[in-house]
């Protein structure tokens, strides 16, 4: 169950997520850079060399969510492959287009259903993938600030409970910036739904925040709830010259 939003800025976007697991699963790893076929990625890990959030240098950004839809009994009579490889995978793209080829050809038949957001930033494009462990499909949305929820408990209930409180935090007067995002990742409003998770066997692991810029990617990660912010890990790398281009400030969400 994670909590994802993107705020699109004058000069890039602002993307922050949560990563919320079993305990057992441990916090994993501070963002680092990788390189994959000549492009440079920025993320954290999950300790087995996957990850829930990147960025790369041409100002892509991909997150992913579990999807909690019935499995086919096909995909649930195979060793499951972790969903977390997905984005390494997918990291070295340097357009929409690119990472749609790429992703078209790989065998997603192991994979557990989940929703892929893809931001991208140079062409002002938001696209969702959605693999319910038989069929992907995809859905683009426009280039405005949006949320997304899934929940181990209820994606329905995640999105009814938590987008009603994500929608009022609009209001407040520095919505939309690093401080408002901090505190709206900590909300404890929603019981065992809230964005910021503490169950006995499942709770917010840790915070990443990514901001690009019009010449660089940084990204910020709290190892723990946000909550409860002991330090916050700081990792940057340049854009990539080509792919910069100015964005255009959209309205707060409906």
């Amino acid at each position: 169950m994670c909590t994802l939003t993107l705020v699109p800025q004058k000069d890039g976007y602002l993307l922050a997520m949560n990563r919320d697991e079993k305990i057992v699963r441990g916090a994993g790893t501070n963002p680092e850079v990788h390189e994959f076929k000549g492009t440079r990625a920025l993320y954290p890990g999950d300790g087995t060399g996957g990850t829930w959030i990147a960025a790369n240098e041409h100002g892509i950004a991909l997150a992913l969510l579990n999807w909690s839809v019935p499995t086919s009994s096909l995909a649930a009579s195979r060793q499951p492959q972790s969903r977390g490889q997905l984005i390494p995978v997918l990291a070295d793209a340097r357009s929409m287009a690119e990472l749609l080829a790429a992703l078209n050809v790989l065998d997603l038949e192991r994979m557990l259903p989940f929703r892929l957001v893809g931001v991208f930033a140079s062409e002002q494009v938001v696209q969702e993938w959605r693999w319910n462990s038989t069929n992907l499909s995809y859905e683009g949305h426009p280039w405005e600030p949006r949320h997304w929820f899934s929940s181990s408990l209820s994606d329905e209930e995640a999105l009814r409970l938590r987008g009603a409180t994500c929608r009022s935090s609009w209001d407040e007067h520095d919505a939309g910036s690093v401080a408002w995002l901090r505190r709206l990742y900590s909300s404890h409003a929603d019981g065992p739904l809230s964005v910021c998770v503490h169950r006995d066997d499942v709770r917010t692991l840790s915070y990443t925040e990514i901001r690009c810029t019009i010449c660089e990617i940084d990204v910020e990660h709290i190892i723990g709830s946000p909550c409860e912010i002991k330090h916050v890990h700081s990792a940057a790398m340049q854009r990539a010259a080509r792919s910069r281009s100015p964005l255009v400030q959209p309205s707060k969400p409906a």
